[in-house]
């Protein structure tokens, strides 16, 4: 099955990529998180739970 054996688009953020993004986010700024979601390509999903990991739900 050839639809099986196409390569995903994207790349894997960075563990730092993904902290600091969520940081921004902590701040109130969500476009680098917007950011690194949209270089994520096919990895958006993984990547937006990732961030999720390291959001403080209890930031202003």
């Amino acid at each position: 099955m050839p639809f099986l054996r196409c390569k995903p688009n994207g790349t894997r953020p960075t563990d730092a990529q993904v902290r600091a993004a969520a940081a921004a986010v902590n701040r109130g700024d969500i476009a680098a998180a917007d950011k690194v979601c949209e270089d994520a390509g096919d990895y958006r999903q993984e990547t937006v739970m990732r961030i999720f990991r390291y959001i403080d739900v209890e930031a202003p």
